[in-house]
């Protein structure tokens, strides 16, 4: 009897898997799917792991020689990736960094940054001064742009291909330009700062930012360091930047008063003091993120976060902000909450300086640059003097440029 139901039974397997004979396989649970994908991902990133450490054993033993040779290579950006990757790649980035910093001012910058910005000693190279270079730089590339969109967008509405194959030709020219007036703005800055800061009476004394004269001696010894040959386009260039500053810093003048309402351009431009506040303290980069901005509203909010933001009294990160311009001494951060910061007015900025040196008696300047000068201060015409070429009459200037044209450039 057990012979017979031993094997009149079907067996297990077929019962489990059905009528039919045919066998099925067992379908796995999730967690054996899941265990098992981690038993991959394991083994695969073990195998991953000793071969990139054999790879970093290899690495690091090269000379120090191919080290260097390797990051030469490299821009800044990818150096900055590299030192985040992991420790030993930061190690080695700032074990380089001052052979890197004698590479970069040997081979790779131009004489207008190593004449504006020295590069340190050896014993003193480090890689910030390339970072610092960096940021100067991508300012003035910034600004170089808004400045071109706005002679494109609002004063050339309907350009031709020539018109923009000539701005096209002058936009190289007039980076260095935007960079020699973000360092006179710079020195000017730390000008005021040294004078401001550290010299505090305790007492009433609150944080204050007011208008004062200006510092024509201070500016006379920053001008000495630009070229010869170029401090009137320097100037020009500047004067250029403050005017499309105070054109996009005021309320547009095509719409109606339903749409300046309902936009909320109803409020009055920016008053000198808030401009001249944003070139002394800001610099370039500020005004390029300025610029950038879309229309009136975004822009005066702009101008207004940064005002805020660096008064101890609104901001609670205003120390971070200080030390982006510049402020990075304990003590005296601890004296900005007491101290009364004095920016330059805006007609007080380079402009004395200039009309001192094209006196009659001067000697800084030729007759022919006094004549120059006079004439483009009196058209207003910046722009056409930088690019040598009248950009609304789509000619070469000529000097016959009719008298007030060009005032609301």
């Amino acid at each position: 009897m057990e012979r017979l139901r031993r094997y009149s039974s079907p067996p297990r397997s077929m019962v489990a898997n059905g009528e039919g004979g045919k066998r099925l396989k067992k379908r796995p649970s999730f967690s054996n799917l899941l265990s098992s994908f981690k038993g991959v991902r394991k083994r695969s990133a073990e195998d991953d792991q000793g071969q990139t450490s054999l790879f970093f054993a290899a690495f690091f033993r090269l000379p120090n020689e191919l080290h260097l040779h390797i990051l030469s290579n490299l821009s800044i950006a990818d150096l900055l990736s590299l030192r985040r990757t992991c420790h030993s790649f930061n190690a080695l980035v700032t074990a380089c960094g001052s052979s890197l910093v004698r590479y970069w001012t040997r081979c790779r910058f131009g004489s207008l940054h190593l004449k504006l910005y020295p590069a340190p000693g050896p014993n003193q190279a480090e890689l910030q001064y390339l970072l610092a270079m960096r940021r100067r730089h991508i300012a003035a590339v910034r600004l170089t742009r808004e400045l071109a969109n706005f002679v494109l967008r609002d004063t050339l509405k309907y350009t031709n291909q020539r018109q923009r194959q000539m701005w096209a030709s002058v936009y190289e020219k007039m980076i260095p330009l935007v960079f020699a007036v973000g360092y006179f703005l710079e020195e000017h800055r730390r000008a005021i700062l040294e004078r401001d800061l550290g010299r505090i009476r305790r007492g009433n004394i609150g944080y204050d930012i007011c208008t004062t004269p200006g510092i024509t001696s201070q500016e006379g010894d920053i001008l000495k360091r630009l070229d010869c040959p170029l401090r009137l386009q320097y100037y020009f260039m500047y004067l250029f930047i403050v005017q499309v500053l105070s054109r996009k810093l005021r309320p547009p003048t095509y719409a109606g008063s339903v749409e300046r309402i309902v936009r909320g351009w109803t409020g009055h431009a920016a008053c000198a003091e808030d401009i001249a506040f944003v070139l002394i303290l800001g610099g370039i980069s500020q005004v390029a993120k300025l610029l950038a901005c879309k229309n009136y509203s975004e822009r005066r909010r702009h101008l207004h976060h940064f005002i805020t933001r660096l008064s101890p009294h609104q901001s609670v990160a205003w120390r971070g902000h200080w030390r982006d311009l510049g402020v990075t001494s304990p003590a005296l951060l601890d004296d900005i909450p007491c101290a009364s910061i004095g920016i330059t007015q805006l007609d007080q900025i380079w402009t004395p300086m200039m009309e001192r040196l094209m006196e009659p008696d001067s000697r800084e300047f030729t007759e022919q640059d006094k004549t120059k000068f006079h004439e483009v201060t009196a058209s207003k015409q910046y722009i056409n003097e930088l690019m040598g070429y009248d950009i609304l009459r789509g000619r070469p200037v000529d000097g016959e440029n009719e008298e007030g044209e060009g005032d609301d450039l």
